[in-house]
């Protein structure tokens, strides 16, 4: 049962404060993969801040020195998921000698990545219908930030495979990118509402949308 001797008190204060001390940061850390574990097995759907807290072991009082509310947890959860789906497309990339000429290869990753826990994904597409009501400037402002920094990302990866000569030289790449992760996000929404649907068939005609003409051979 959690106590009130997690509550840190690890915070610098007071003139020339540079905010938490390491063991604040990794306590922080540790909140945020514990609460990602739980989501992944059961989900978000009614979890208040006491119900994460009960359900990792943390008391909530100790939470609240965190996370001052559900929706700053459930963000900082989907920018540390982010994070980690980033950092193991990118290493990937790197081990493969990435040479571009897999054009969808890291939309494609941060994809199936986000599939292995169908709770997270859900959690990030109720959040951006959040962020659409009027008044969660919070919200709104941590998707459009993620958006427009996957289509930084997104935008980089077609530069490369174009460079390598397997994507369209006609196509106008910001918009390309925009239209990958739309396909991304609208293939997602519908799995989850269908978990059997095969949306492979779908990602394999982008990639042909974007990619040049195979010569014909006749």
């Amino acid at each position: 049962m959690p106590s009130e001797s997690d509550a840190p008190t690890d915070r610098a204060t007071g003139p020339g404060s540079r905010g938490p001390y390491p063991k604040g940061v990794r306590r922080r850390q540790e909140i945020l993969d514990r609460t990602i574990e739980v989501f992944a097995d059961v989900g978000f759907e009614g979890a208040s801040l006491r119900a994460v807290g009960e359900a990792i072991g943390v008391s909530h009082a100790a939470l609240r020195r965190y996370f001052d509310t559900r929706e700053e947890l459930f963000l900082e959860v989907l920018r540390e998921k982010d994070r980690q789906a980033m950092a193991e497309a990118r290493g990937r990339d790197h081990d493969d000698h990435d040479d571009g000429s897999d054009v969808l290869g890291l939309a494609r990753s941060l994809d199936a990545y986000a599939s292995q826990v169908p709770g997270l994904m859900a959690l990030r597409h109720s959040m951006v219908a959040r962020a659409l009501e009027a008044g969660n400037e919070h919200s709104r402002a941590f998707f459009l930030e993620r958006y427009a920094a996957l289509r930084g990302e997104v935008l980089s990866t077609l530069t490369l495979a174009r460079a390598a000569g397997v994507v369209r030289d006609d196509l106008p790449l910001e918009a390309a990118a925009t239209l990958v992760i739309a396909t991304l996000d609208g293939l997602s929404t519908q799995w989850l509402l269908d978990p059997g649907l095969d949306i492979r068939p779908s990602m394999v005609l982008l990639e042909q949308l974007l990619t040049p003409p195979q010569p014909h051979v006749g």
